[in-house]
Formats: structure tokens, C-alpha cells, sequence
């Protein structure tokens, strides 16, 4: 009878931990090249490529009536421009691209999964580098819109405990959210591994990793998209200025009319 405890209980724990953390392919001294750091390049290249090729053929043939791929492209652009509007309202513009840019890249560095290679996101440096980007536009932002009333954000300590958070729960959550998929599919593969009958080791992974990669990778895009300009809405917001309060004129007194 078939035991999945025992399955999971038999297995290395070492073949699980290669998988967890990233392996370096290239090491000169101390400078070290893991396998998530190249899944990012060829990443970043094929962005780039696809990127190039929009551009010299559905960008440069914009129709009128628009083919199955203009309206793709024309749902995807104003998707984010869009939510950038609601949100950041003049600051669109800016947030619109970056945001588009960083779930792109979350997104195929997810995919990438598929072609056998290490998630680029995979590694909490990826993730940190795309959190400080998102920090960066937040505060700059927060300056540029409201000025020395951003400084009297910092008088209180508690602000800048939680600003110098969001930087750090924000590489985590990616990084967990991210390594938990590999992790989940890592334990589907050792079940099914025993499992030989009707030729289920072959067909549960080939159904299961595609539907959950493609699940995972638009769900992490997503909400990154949707916590930086969250957060960016928040610094840009401006409080109304307390009312002054009026001084009260003073009455003169019966007794002191009465004695001019």
C-alpha cells in the first residue's frame, strides 16, 4: 500500500536543500555567480528581444482595427496604466512603466521555471534589489509631492521603524512566496514518484507544473505591482492642514460700561 509519509520521510533531505538555496556556477575568489544570477540575465535578454520585436512589428503596423496581439498589448499597457492613474494620479507616468517592467520580470523569472532553470526570483538579492527599487520610487515620490511636510513624517521614530520595513517584508514575502512554489513542487514530485500505475508520474507533474508556475508567477507579479503603488499612494497622499483656531475677542464687562 502506498504510504506518502513514508515517501517524504525517505527522502534526502539534501537533494531538497540544492533546491532551496542557489548554487554558484562561477567562483573566482571571493566573487561568486549562482544560477539564479544567470537565469536573470538570460531573463532580462529575452525581455529585451520581445521588448525589440513589438516594437518593429505591432507598434510599427498600429491598425485601427486591432489584431488579437495589438489588443493584448493594448489591455496589458493600460492595465497598468491605469491602476498607476487611480493611484499615483500625476505620477502615472513614471509608476505606469515601472511597474508594467517589474511584473514583467517577476513574472518570466517565475516561467523560466519551465525551461528547466533556476527561478531568477529565487534568490533574496533578486528580491531585495526589486524592493529597494520600489523604496526608492516611494520616498522620492513622497519628497518631490509634499516637500519639507515629508520631513515631519520622521519626527516621529515609529515612521521610520515602519518605512525601513517595507524594504525588508517586501524581499521576504517575494522570496517566500517564490521558494514555497519550488518547495510544494519539489514534495509533489517525491509522492508521485512511487506512484506507477497508470503512468501518474509522468502525467501528474506535466499537468500540475504548468497551472501552478503560471498560477504563481502572475499572482507574485501582481501583487508587487499592487503593494508599490500602494505604498506610493500613501507617501504622496497630502493631509489637510489643521484649521487655525480663532481667538475669541473680549467682552467688555456691564460694570465697566457703566463706570465710562
Amino acid at each position: 500500500m502506498f504510504d506518502p509519509s513514508a515517501q517524504l520521510l525517505a527522502f534526502n533531505s539534501e537533494e531538497l536543500q540544492e533546491k532551496v538555496f542557489p548554487k554558484n556556477v562561477i567562483q573566482i575568489g571571493s566573487f561568486a555567480v549562482n544560477d539564479s544570477v544567470i537565469s536573470g540575465f538570460i531573463v532580462v535578454i529575452v525581455l529585451l528581444i520581445v521588448a525589440l520585436i513589438l516594437r518593429l512589428t505591432i507598434i510599427r503596423k498600429w491598425k485601427t482595427t486591432p489584431t488579437g496581439g495589438q489588443m493584448f498589448l493594448e489591455w496589458l499597457v493600460s492595465f497598468f496604466d491605469k491602476s498607476a492613474d487611480e493611484m499615483t494620479e500625476k505620477y502615472s507616468g513614471l509608476m505606469g512603466p515601472y511597474t508594467l517592467g517589474a511584473a514583467a520580470y517577476i513574472c518570466c523569472g517565475v516561467l523560466i521555471e519551465l525551461f528547466g532553470l533556476r527561478p531568477a526570483i529565487a534568490d533574496v538579492c533578486a528580491c531585495l534589489a526589486l524592493a529597494l527599487c520600489s523604496f526608492l520610487f516611494i520616498h522620492t515620490l513622497g519628497f518631490v509631492k509634499n516637500k519639507q511636510r515629508r520631513l515631519l513624517h520622521y519626527v516621529n521614530p515609529i515612521n521610520i521603524i515602519t518605512d525601513l520595513a517595507v524594504p525588508v517584508s517586501m524581499t521576504f514575502r517575494l522570496f517566500g512566496s517564490i521558494l514555497s512554489g519550488m518547495v510544494i513542487m519539489d514534495l509533489i514530485y517525491i509522492v508521485v514518484e512511487s506512484i506507477w500505475y497508470f503512468g501518474l508520474p509522468v502525467v501528474i507533474p506535466a499537468i500540475l507544473t504548468p497551472i501552478f508556475t503560471l498560477f504563481h508567477a502572475l499572482i507574485q507579479s501582481y501583487v508587487f505591482a499592487s503593494l508599490t503603488l500602494t505604498f506610493v499612494s500613501e507617501a504622496i497622499e497630502t493631509r489637510p492642514k489643521k484649521p487655525k483656531k480663532k481667538r475669541k475677542q473680549k467682552t467688555a464687562s456691564p460694570a465697566a460700561g457703566a463706570a465710562e
